[in-house]
């Protein structure tokens, strides 16, 4: 498999993976959600921050609000950088469990049922593996 962590993509490449339109991933990043690079006059995502959008999507899309979201960004950001999850494609399943108010990222059944357990509001759970490989999959094709 193909590692997407030296890879950089185009704004367009990464509204694509996340299922979100340009306008959308444009007002995250005026919000300071979506954080892209610039190359030149280019706004450019590394592997990374892709992962974090096309994670962002999927929150958005289960139910999470843009302020919860705007709040969680940087610890999220932080999490997902820290354990590398451009690199996690077909090795293992990983998970982003989250209230709104506390994030979370599991790679075992043990650890997200007593993670669940220990939730006290509804959770949303997004396989973070599953991303990974979306956009994993349009470098491929």
């Amino acid at each position: 498999m193909i590692p997407i962590r030296n890879i950089t993509f185009r704004t367009a490449e990464v509204a694509r993976f996340a299922e979100v339109s340009l306008r959308q991933l444009q007002i995250w990043e005026e919000k300071k959600v979506a954080v892209a690079s610039r190359c030149g006059r280019v706004r450019v995502y590394d592997a990374n921050q892709a992962v974090f959008v096309v994670v962002c999507a999927e929150l958005r899309r289960r139910g999470l609000s843009f302020q919860r979201l705007h709040r969680l960004a940087p610890e999220m950001r932080q999490i997902l950088a820290d354990h590398a999850v451009a690199d996690i494609a077909g090795q293992r399943q990983v998970f982003l469990l989250t209230d709104g108010r506390q994030i979370y990222l599991a790679d075992s059944p043990n650890i997200i049922c007593e993670l669940v357990s220990n939730f006290f509001r509804p959770v949303l759970c997004v396989n973070v593996s599953n991303c990974v490989q979306r956009i994993h999959n349009a470098v491929v094709a």
